[in-house]
């Protein structure tokens, strides 16, 4: 073949794994979200939902979250949203392209190792189609794993360029050098899975690229290939940064010895191994989650060592007619390190998405193998090729039978319950989902299941504390939350729900001692530092709550319930023109929130600048047309400034809204019968709605008396007026309301000299 024809083939090779890739993804354009790592990825992640900000940028770079620390996946879910928005469609389609560009760049680079073209597709095409991969490829998550990848091959690529540079000592060797670490540091950006790279190089340097004489096993321990990993000390620089910053980030999640001791691990990772090889080629059963085993039986492990211990004297004895069986094996070997357990991250027993790169090292090994073995004839070439194709479309159809189980929650959950034993994590989850869509029943199971098998999983009583709390069953909902907390007291969310149910229950002080721990774990969560200053407020600690309402504002600044929150403890303080500022920001974050313009029409009244609380109010009362509350505050406004027609309509509005509120009405009858507005007054209206609000109070009230007092006085009924008025002063002196008692004892005379009580307006 010559050179314009294999060009040719090679391109139209590529666009076959475009195509196929296509036909095989295609439906996940129509997947959703999926309610496992999705959430803190994209869907309630404020920074990544913002879209791509500068603010975004700083923070993927400056913040350690979901224990992880990779700043090039956060800004790719950041672009996502500024260019699709949450559809969930645009990031799968995201992951199908990247997945697909791998897939040439792996046969790209294959076929200019080792100019082995039409194995370099099987092996691409293999890796394309191969079942494991779903994982990587539907999962929104995990663009992480495609986007490192991407990277990782063009660093090789690039480092195969400097190779050959270098061979013939040519000008762009430095170029190509630097093109390839830079690609390998954006590759680690992306996720520290590929710290392993620069041992891929070597065994490339090994094989196919020969920069070192096979000498079997003693290459490696060679002089030659001590120079060659010398030249690789950037690379190793860079290793050491990356573990360094991933173990930091997860040292959250990673799992204690107590949790997972060292031989439980040895053994988890040297199963996994067995486990991700026949995997690749039996690939059955596949699920999200695998989760720990309780019980680990020594038969498996010990068949698990010998297998390994076998292939790999296998590869050894053959290292120096088929070199490709060392590299494919130590390539698979070798860059499952960084996963394989011996770390653990988690509760997973192992994953698909692991395989991701790993396999590649298998898919060598054999496809070149198979070539040796088949290459003697024209016929054993023929059924190899044939062999291939019925390989490639079995991977295929496969893949997207496991595809649909990615289709959303329900659908994958339900998969790993069935085809796992004791999968507490599919059972918690699929819970979730039920939970989240309102099929409190179902959830309730699903977590009673997951509880049953990991009794000690705090996860798992909130969860149950959860439903039950939203059902009404408030006290099993509290015994939940209890043996969550007890589980595990450092977890401030668990603490802040005991706080919450008890503060149902009515036991504050106890509940007010949760708060306080929820906020001393996590002391930078506005919600907990709120939480707490609101408990401390109903505990009458109204100076202690002020600078934890100032903490969650500070925290959240664009949170308007929490700079709302703030500015009513300021208020409370005398701090009105910090409460004022604080009040406006509120509106500023979130111009539909009622409270705040009600809270700020009330505090702009306290200060006498009335006309401004009226604008307040009416835009409160424009979002929010049904509070009683608001429209009686902002009649009493209506009155100061004498429009006392739009004060009594607000007042009867609030009663007619809130028919067992005596206030409003009170509020009305007063107008009516005291205004000194001759066309407001109404002497039997005023005693209508006087005679209801006495009647709500059972005459008790001495406020309620006066006024009906003064309603009968308008209405000329002066004699019951006098009887009135002195019911309600004799409840004011016992009592004790001394300002009260003057105000009745002048009215009386008033109505004795059959002359109605009048109240001049302060705006007059």
């Amino acid at each position: 073949m010559n050179s314009g024809e294999s060009d040719r083939t090679r391109w139209w090779i590529c666009l076959a794994l475009l195509l196929a890739i296509a036909t095989v993804y295609w439906r996940v354009s129509g997947f959703d979200f999926i309610n496992f790592d999705d959430p803190d990825y994209v869907t309630e992640n404020a920074m990544v939902r913002a879209g791509l900000t500068f603010k975004g940028i700083l923070w993927a770079f400056t913040h350690f979250y979901a224990s992880n620390w990779h700043p090039l996946t956060w800004i790719s879910h950041m672009l996502d949203c500024q260019v699709f928005g949450l559809n969930a469609a645009g990031p799968h389609v995201v992951n199908v392209l990247f997945h697909a560009a791998n897939a040439i760049l792996l046969f790209l680079l294959l076929h200019r190792l080792t100019h082995a073209q039409w194995r370099s597709a099987i092996v691409a095409g293999l890796f394309a189609l191969h079942p494991l991969h779903v994982e990587s490829v539907a999962w929104i998550s995990e663009r992480k794993d495609v986007l490192s990848t991407f990277f990782g091959l063009l660093s090789l690529l690039a480092y195969d360029r400097y190779v050959n540079e270098s061979k013939v000592q040519g000008p762009k060797s430095k170029v190509w050098n630097v093109g390839a670490l830079i690609c390998f540091a954006l590759s680690l950006l992306a996720k520290p899975m590929l710290v392993t790279l620069p041992f891929v190089m070597l065994l490339l340097d090994f094989w196919p690229l020969q920069r070192v004489e096979n000498s079997g096993w003693r290459t490696f321990i060679t002089p030659q290939f001590g120079r060659l990993m010398r030249e690789k000390w950037p690379w190793f620089v860079l290793v050491a940064a990356s573990c360094a910053t991933t173990l930091f980030a997860q040292a959250g999640a990673a799992a204690t010895t107590t949790h997972f001791p060292i031989h439980w691990r040895l053994f988890n990772a040297t199963e996994s191994y067995f486990w991700y090889f026949e995997k690749t080629f039996w690939p059955t059963k596949l699920a999200f989650f695998y989760p720990m085993e309780h019980v680990r039986p020594i038969g498996p492990f010990v068949c698990a060592v010998v297998f390994l211990v076998l292939i790999s004297l296998a590869a050894v004895a053959t290292i120096k007619r088929w070199p490709f069986l060392s590299v494919g094996w130590l390539w698979f070997v070798g860059t499952l390190v960084p996963v394989i357990g011996l770390v653990q991250v988690g509760s997973q027993r192992m994953a698909d998405r692991y395989s991701y790169v790993p396999m590649i090292g298998l898919l060598i090994a054999v496809v070149w193998a198979a070539h040796v073995l088949l290459s003697g004839s024209r016929v054993k070439i023929m059924a190899g090729g044939f062999a291939a194709t019925v390989v490639l479309a079995l991977s295929a159809s496969v893949t997207v039978l496991q595809a649909r189980y990615w289709k959303n929650s329900i659908a994958l959950f339900s998969r790993a319950v069935a085809v796992t034993p004791d999968n507490d994590t599919a059972l918690n989850n699929l819970g979730v989902t039920f939970y989240q869509m309102g099929r409190n029943e179902d959830a309730l199971k699903m977590y009673q299941v997951a509880l049953a098998i990991d009794p000690d999983d705090p996860d798992f009583h909130k969860n149950i504390g959860l439903v039950l709390a939203k059902t009404g069953k408030t006290n099993e909902a509290l015994f939940q939350y209890q043996e969550a907390v007890r589980l595990n007291p450092a977890s401030a969310e668990l603490q802040n729900l005991l706080a919450e149910t008890l503060t149902i229950r009515g036991e504050k002080e106890e509940a007010l001692a949760h708060y306080r721990e929820a906020a001393r774990l996590k002391p930078g969560n506005a919600l907990y530092q709120n939480d707490l200053g609101a408990a401390l407020v109903g505990a009458g600690e109204r100076v202690e709550a002020l600078p934890h309402y100032q903490q969650a504002a500070s925290l959240e600044p664009a949170n308007a319930r929490y700079q709302n929150n703030f500015a009513t403890a300021l208020a409370r303080a005398g701090e009105t023109d910090a409460a004022i500022q604080h009040y406006r920001a509120a509106i500023q974050d979130d111009p539909k929130f009622a409270e705040a313009y009600s809270n700020l029409g009330a505090l702009l009244a306290a200060r006498y600048q009335l006309n401004d609380a009226v604008l307040q109010y009416s835009e409160a009362l424009r979002l929010s047309p049904t509070n009683a509350a608001i429209r009686f505050n902002v009649g009493l406004v209506l009155v100061k400034l004498g429009r006392a027609d739009e004060a009594v309509a607000q007042f009867t509005e609030a009663a007619r809204l809130r028919p067992d509120w005596a206030e409003p009405l009170n509020a009305a009858a007063w107008t009516l019968a005291t205004s000194d507005n001759d066309r407001a007054r109404n002497g039997a209206e005023a005693v209508r709605l006087a005679e209801k609000a006495a009647d709500l109070t059972s005459r008790q009230q001495p406020a309620m008396l006066n006024t009906l007092a003064a309603a009968y006085a308008e209405a000329g009924r002066f004699d019951e007026a006098t009887v009135t008025a002195n019911q309600a002063l004799e409840l004011a002196q016992q009592a004790g309301h001394t300002n009260l008692i003057g105000k009745i004892q002048a009215a009386i005379a008033l109505y004795k000299a059959h002359t109605p009580l009048r109240e001049k307006s302060p705006a007059n």
